[in-house]
């Protein structure tokens, strides 16, 4: 029976043009590391390998969320070099990440319409940045500090929504919002256009630049720069 050698999960893969039965991978990864969810990806494109096939085999992959629920299903044939080594590369277009948690494969080998059990392995783990916590010395020091960010501005459109959010994040909890800008809730659920956003991975994320010092503008600046949507202070 095959075995499955190893599964590399990439942002894109194709098999080499210059040598032969390689794999040309771009950008493979474990984790995925995003401040909201569902996160949308261009592609999705997982490498598989199998060894010791003695015949032409298919096999049967199935892709599954962190609940163990089924993405998407499919059959396969690999490509097998003469010392029984194959390689497959499945590409899933506009791969849509919904929550957070575990993304796993399962394998199977085809006999006919047996399917035999080979193996299940995590693609990748989809999580939000870890939590900073901060002492009261800590918020004390870079509150009294006008050069360290304490406040950060930023604008974001959720997947799957018609507007954009416009969020200030203080560090000092007191300090005042911005008129057309929105507080973080105290239980990161924001209520927007008839939708409940979660905002604990935006939180995060914003709570690791307090501390760093405010990027300085450069002086008689002659080139014209793109202004992103967010802004510190």
């Amino acid at each position: 029976m095959a075995k499955v050698k190893n599964i590399v999960v990439t942002h894109a893969a194709q098999m080499s043009q210059q040598i032969g039965g390689a794999v040309d991978i771009f950008g493979s990864f474990d984790n995925i590391i995003q401040p909201i969810f569902p996160h949308p990806m261009m592609r999705l494109s997982i490498v598989l390998t199998f060894e010791e096939i003695a015949k032409p085999t298919v096999f049967e992959v199935r892709l599954n969320g962190p609940d163990d629920d089924l993405i998407s299903r499919g059959e396969l044939t690999p490509m097998v070099d003469p010392l029984g080594v194959g390689k497959k590369i499945v590409d899933i277009d506009r791969f849509l990440v919904k929550t957070r948690g575990r993304y796993t494969i399962d394998i199977f080998e085809k006999d006919g319409e047996e399917l035999k059990f080979l193996k299940t392995e995590t693609l990748f783990i989809a999580e939000y940045p870890p939590q900073r916590k901060f002492s009261p010395e800590q918020v004390e020091e870079i509150s009294k500090n006008d050069e360290l960010i304490r406040s950060v501005k930023t604008e974001f459109k959720p997947f799957g929504f018609d507007n954009a959010i416009k969020i200030q994040h203080n560090l000092l909890k007191d300090a005042p919002i911005e008129d057309g800008f929105l507080a973080i809730p105290e239980n990161d659920r924001l209520e927007f256009d008839g939708q409940v956003v979660e905002l604990t991975g935006v939180r995060r994320q914003i709570e690791w630049m307090f501390g760093n010092p405010i990027p300085k503008e450069e002086e008689n600046k002659e080139e014209v720069t793109e202004t992103t949507g967010t802004e510190e202070k």
